[in-house]
């Protein structure tokens, strides 16, 4: 059962060149399945805006947001956003900026400088009660051994809770331009922006607790993140006679890092999180093949299958010095499975009823595992992951594969890979009809298409899927072909 009450007032008045809105919210949610506990959420929020003469634009949002989630001292939160504008292009003083012409054309139509900052509050927690502590109906024995201590049922602390949990907050900056130049023909926007998230919820598991504690240690608002980046949008648009050409080109970057985790204080700093983006894959480093049998015997020891090694295989660094190839030696490796750049672009061409696009999208600055071991579980199976090494040609990509037991870390970075790609994947060709014939047989308009996605890719991925993990039969992305017709009458 599902049940949402709402109520909202709005009142806006203009008062010469002033233009002025505020709106209120009162929003509650109460959210039940099965035998569980009814969910709560409630919000009280408002909204006010004020506009002068088009030319200065000022807001501001406030939002007063109840949880279930936190013990009643932290159940509510107020989280504000403002924002502020000003139409360059609008000021009396400015006008002869917007009136100078090149040719035909008007030089600067629209530029506005835009700045706003916002705070959010986050609630979406794995839990429902962390701030309690959980029992659970024990049996007889004490804690699930044999020892028959009791002959009456009990129950046992299964989890501890944090009575001080409370909101994760995403503080938002983002500073901003949009322009419009040569009457519309050049337009867009430019932002840059800053995010810093307080007070992240760190997991018992992934906290700095000694294995003596005794239980799992309850969740904390232990960690900081920033995220810095820009988006820049540019839209070109041309018409002339009959034909139009047009252009929407956008690009977005933006990376971010831990600042503060319940990382384990006298850990190195390469095995904390902190320093690092959320993700930060960790790997065994290789430098290069081991090519002859001296460099076999002056390698690292591994602490597992050591004596498996053999001429080929990459040689491990030693990463923390200690002679001995472990767990330590893993270490930060090429960026996170999420793409720090995104691109896109969309071209198109207009002439009478015909039609046409296509769209390019990419990404960069990103890495992807993919677990292709050949030889896989002494399977019959070896893939094509470009030269190997041989003692003809010892400059090769990969380790020769075996059927035979490898070392510890044998494979390296070499499942590793840039996920970097451009890809087409839109286009479309067609033909609009509304006139003439069509009329004549009773259809207001007729449209025949020919469209493709994911034609075509270029990525030194080892096949083509935009998302993947270390499955290695992830399902490819597919290509289509489609060919339509649309028509109303």
């Amino acid at each position: 059962r599902n049940m949402t009450y709402q109520l909202q007032l709005n009142w806006a008045r203009q008062f010469g060149k002033h233009d002025l809105t505020a709106m209120g919210v009162f929003q509650r949610s109460e959210y039940v399945t099965g035998s569980n506990p009814t969910t709560y959420r409630e919000s009280w929020a408002f909204r006010a805006t004020y506009n002068y003469a088009n030319r200065y634009n000022i807001d501001y949002n406030g939002a007063y947001n109840g949880s279930e989630k936190f013990s009643k001292e932290y159940r509510f939160g107020f989280f504000q956003s403002g924002g502020v504008g000003w139409t360059l292009t609008n000021e009396p003083y400015l006008k002869a900026l917007k009136n100078f012409k090149v040719g035909d054309m008007h030089l600067v139509d629209m530029l506005k400088l835009r700045y706003s900052y916002g705070e959010i509050g986050d609630d979406n927690v794995g839990d429902r009660w962390l701030f309690m502590n959980k029992w659970n109906y024990g049996g007889t024995s004490v804690m699930n051994t044999n020892q028959n201590a009791s002959i009456y049922t009990w129950y046992r602390e299964a989890s501890l809770g944090n009575p001080d949990i409370h909101w994760e907050v995403v503080r938002k900056t983002n500073y901003a331009v949009d322009y419009s130049f040569l009457d519309g023909m050049l337009a867009g926007s430019v932002d840059i922006f800053n995010d810093k998230r307080s007070d992240v919820m760190v997991n018992g598991t992934n906290r700095a607790i000694p294995s003596y504690f005794g239980t799992a240690a309850p969740t904390a608002n232990l960690g900081k993140v920033e995220t810095n980046g820009y988006e820049i949008e540019l839209r070109f648009n041309k018409s002339f006679k009959d034909h139009r050409v047009w252009a929407n080109m956008s690009m977005t970057h933006a990376e971010n890092k831990i600042i503060k985790r319940d990382d384990r204080p006298l850990a190195p700093d390469y095995q904390k999180q902190a320093g690092y983006a959320i993700g930060q894959p960790t790997y065994h480093i290789n430098n290069g093949f081991i090519n002859t049998v001296d460099e076999l015997y002056g390698s690292p020891k591994h602490d597992s299958s050591d004596g498996q090694k053999l001429v080929g295989d990459y040689y491990i660094v030693d990463f923390n010095g200690d002679g001995l190839i472990d767990q330590n030696d893993a270490a930060p490796y090429g960026y996170t499975g999420t793409p720090e750049n995104t691109y896109n672009a969309t071209i198109g061409y207009e002439h009478k009823g015909f039609s046409c696009f296509v769209q390019f999208y990419g990404v960069s600055n990103v890495n992807r595992y993919v677990g292709l071991g050949s030889f896989g579980d002494k399977l019959n199976a070896v893939f094509d992951q470009g030269s190997w090494w041989s003692q003809a040609g010892n400059s090769a990509d990969v380790v020769t594969p075996r059927y035979n037991s490898t070392p510890s870390y044998y494979y390296g970075t070499q499942m590793n890979y840039d996920g970097s790609y451009i890809r087409l994947k839109n286009v479309e060709v067609a033909y609009t009809w509304n006139k003439g014939w069509v009329k004549k047989v009773g259809i207001n308009n007729l449209r025949l298409f020919l469209s493709a996605n994911n034609l075509w890719t270029y990525t030194n991925m080892p096949d083509d899927r935009e998302a993947n993990g270390s499955n290695v039969a992830a399902y490819p992305t597919v290509k289509r072909i489609n060919l339509g017709l649309k028509f109303s009458l």
